[in-house]
């Protein structure tokens, strides 16, 4: 897939720059450095040690904003990946590129399945495995069917799906998306990372936009600019679960299209942090779309596998929503992460009992709970 980015300036309001602060609610360097050891010392992710560090700092930005971790119950609902890039004394443009990079190993393996030329693993011209992952090396796969995953799997998180989704089965999912966040509109506005991500904003967009809150396509930002990309969620709901998402795919068409949803996930993930910001999951499962005349899927099929993802809150104790590292993170007990737990379930080969996500699900309740979802889907 051939991707045209355009040039980008930085954005100055009223033509003059502004003076910078320090921002509330943005965690100490030295604890941000403290977690990120901590996990570089005690996690070992089934990836390369480049891929890991930059999924670990995303994790980092988690525990800050949470509480979890070396944060212990304080949280910094302000911090983003930049601040946790430079208190690692990282070069941001770097890193940036290296999550890029990962990115666009899987469009280039797409456009090769496009032109029926992929190779049967998922695997960079190289050899290496796709999100510097090695396991995929050794696992083969119908490319066609990795293209249907990974459109399913992007667009499930489509807003506008998921409305026709609740509309049509009276299930409230919710949904949001990612926005360039002005933060010193953010802190006029009595506002913080944490009050954009759990309220309900859709009836304000438009007011958030003529406040100067929400910034459109501001371009790259230096870690100490004040506009940051965040997370503004619309609707309330109860959300949608990245494990599911991978059994979803599975069940409804085969194992390659898990893997298909799965690529889709890390996509989602490392475009959080990279220089030129797009919908890239998104942007992929559209140039599938278009340029892949057997796709062979509707609107049903991707209402379906909307509607499995989803979670209604009182089910929330029984399934785990993994973020990349959790379902990469190889559990020291069993040598077995949880994306290779759920593949051999789909396969009906035997897995280790192990506890998935921060939710600490057991797998073997996860997919009981699964298998119900799955007789009993509407669509």
């Amino acid at each position: 897939m051939s991707r045209q980015h355009k040039q980008h300036h930085q954005r100055k309001k009223g033509g003059k720059s502004r003076r910078r602060r320090r921002r509330p609610h943005i965690s100490p360097f030295d604890l941000i450095r403290e977690d990120f050891q901590r996990m570089l010392y005690t996690m070992r992710l089934r990836t390369t040690e480049q891929a890991a560090e930059n999924i670990l700092m995303q994790s980092c930005e988690g525990h800050a904003q949470m509480g979890h971790g070396a944060f212990a119950g304080r949280r910094f609902p302000n911090t983003g990946m930049a601040d946790i890039v430079d208190a690692l004394g990282r070069n941001p443009r770097v890193v940036a590129e290296q999550r890029q990079r990962l990115i666009d190993e899987v469009f280039s393996w797409c456009d090769r399945a496009i032109a029926g030329e992929a190779p049967s693993t998922l695997v960079t011209d190289d050899g290496e495995g796709l999100i510097g992952c090695g396991l995929l090396r050794h696992i083969q796969v119908d490319p066609p069917d990795v293209l249907r995953g990974i459109y399913l799997g992007a667009l499930r998180d489509d807003s506008e799906l998921r409305l026709q989704v609740e509309k049509r089965t009276d299930l409230h999912i919710g949904g949001g998306r990612m926005r360039f966040i002005d933060l010193d509109i953010m802190q006029e506005m009595g506002l913080d990372g944490e009050r954009l991500a759990v309220g309900e904003h859709a009836d304000n967009i438009d007011a958030y936009k003529r406040e100067g809150l929400i910034v459109e396509d501001p371009g790259p930002t230096r870690p100490d600019d004040h506009i940051r990309y965040m997370y503004l969620r619309e609707r309330q709901g109860g959300g949608s679960s990245d494990d599911a998402a991978i059994l979803a795919a599975g069940k409804l068409l085969n194992l390659s299209s898990a893997l298909g949803a799965f690529l889709a996930d890390a996509i989602d993930t490392l475009e959080k942090f990279v220089n030129e910001y797009a919908d890239q999951d998104d942007d992929l499962a559209r140039h599938i779309e278009r340029s892949f005349p057997d796709l062979n899927l509707d609107i049903d099929d991707l209402a379906r596998m909307t509607w499995l993802c989803a979670v209604p809150p009182e089910h929330k104790p029984h399934v785990p929503d993994s973020s990349l590292r959790h379902l990469l993170q190889i559990d020291r007990g069993t040598d077995q992460t949880a994306l290779e737990s759920h593949l051999a379930y789909l396969q009906g080969r035997p897995y280790s009992p192990q506890e998935i996500a921060s939710e600490d699900v057991p797998n073997t309740d996860f997919y009981q709970w699964f298998e119900a979802r799955l007789a009993e889907c509407p669509i």
